[in-house]
This record gives structure tokens, C-alpha cells and sequence, in this order.
């Protein structure tokens, strides 16, 4: 399922219940949202619009139950949003392969020997492939990954953390500081946190710490 898209994502949940868009689904707006991860209150909104752009339509069986069908136009839709969205992403991947690239570089001529990603799987082998190049070790931690960290014992010498999504997520408010984030993780005060944004901004790493 596509990261991000909401109505992409709830396009693909109606296209997978509606085994692939041949039959109609009797199934429940909540189920929906919960397939696309998405609220109840955005998948409700997103529907309502499907339905006007002519994508989607209801077929009530009786009472409050209702089948939910996809249109041919609904199910071009799907195709060239996710034809769409695949060339965008190839295009994003090249773009940041070479900034991670040249950030894992400095990171290792800064003498920093691991990295800590928080953030999500499409980043993965990006800097996965760049630790390895540059002789880094590698750790990736999920959301909601603060006991994993902690249960990890990773050796904080040499470590150097980071993060793609919102404060939040690891425990802070958006505006807190990286500290918050770092106590809320069990990371040292000594541990670098970066902004994925950062990296590309600067890649060479201008402000990282040394090590040597």
C-alpha cells in the first residue's frame, strides 16, 4: 500500500475488498479506514468524493448495509496514480542515494561507527546500503520503538542517530527539542540526532560533531 497517499491508500483498501474490483463489498466504513489506516472522519470524507468524481459507488442492499463497487474510471485511477507515485519515488530514491551517500561518508571520516535510522522502511536500504559501503553498522528502529532501542545495549561510541518523522512519534510535541526525544529513547546526551531534511540540505555534514 502506498505511505502517504490518503485517497490512494483508501482507493487500493476498496480495490483489495472488492477482490480486485470484480465484485461488490459489503463492508463497513470503519473496516475500511482500518484497512487503509486511515480516521473513520477521512475515510468518510474520501469516499464522499469518490463517489462525486464518479470512482466509486454504493449499491444498499438493505437497511444501513451498503456494498461498496469500484469503477472502471475508479480503477483507472488506481493505475496511473500508482504508475504516478513509482516514478516520482525512483526519481526521489536517486536524489537521495547520493545525499546519504555523501552524509554516511562524512560520518565515517567524523569517526562516528554506527547509525541509528528512525524513520520509515522506504528509507531503509538507502542508508542500509550506504552504511555498509562506508563501513558503518547499521540499526534501524521502528515507531514506537523506544524499548527496542533501549533492550538493544548498543554501544553509544561512536553512534550517531536519524529521525524522518515528527517529534511525536518518539515521545515529543512538535517544537520540543531533539533531548526530549533523546530521554524518551534512552539515548545519551553525547548521541548526534539529525533531521532527515538536514541531510539533504547538507550532506557534507558541515556542523557534525568529530570524533577523532
Amino acid at each position: 500500500m502506498i505511505p502517504d497517499n490518503p485517497e490512494l491508500q483508501l482507493l487500493e483498501s476498496i480495490y483489495s475488498v472488492t477482490e480486485e474490483g470484480s465484485s461488490p463489498a459489503l463492508v463497513s466504513q470503519r473496516e475500511l479506514a482500518n484497512t487503509a489506516g486511515l480516521s473513520l472522519g477521512l475515510t468518510n470524507t474520501l469516499l464522499k468524493r469518490f463517489i462525486e468524481r464518479g470512482w466509486v459507488k454504493l449499491l444498499h442492499v438493505n437497511g444501513r448495509k451498503i456494498k461498496y463497487a469500484l469503477t472502471p474510471s475508479g480503477l483507472e485511477e488506481i493505475a496511473v496514480r500508482t504508475v504516478d507515485y513509482f516514478m516520482r519515488a525512483a526519481q526521489n530514491a536517486s536524489l537521495y542515494r547520493k545525499k546519504i551517500d555523501v552524509f554516511i561518508e562524512t560520518v565515517s571520516r567524523n569517526g562516528y561507527t554506527s547509525l541509528l535510522l528512525l524513520g520509515p522502511a522506504e528509507l531503509d536500504f538507502l542508508f542500509d546500503y550506504a552504511c555498509i559501503k562506508h563501513g558503518i553498522q547499521f540499526y534501524k528502529c521502528c515507531k514506537a520503538s523506544a524499548q527496542k532501542i533501549k533492550g538493544l545495549h548498543l554501544m553509544y561510541d561512536g553512534l550517531i542517530a536519524v529521525y524522518t518523522d515528527n517529534l511525536h512519534e518518539y515521545g515529543g510535541a512538535e517544537g520540543d527539542s531533539a533531548e526530549a526525544v533523546k530521554r524518551y529513547l534512552g539515548l545519551p546526551h553525547s548521541v548526534p540526532l539529525i533531521k532527515f531534511s538536514q541531510v539533504l540540505l547538507n550532506s557534507r555534514g558541515e556542523n557534525l560533531p568529530s570524533l577523532h
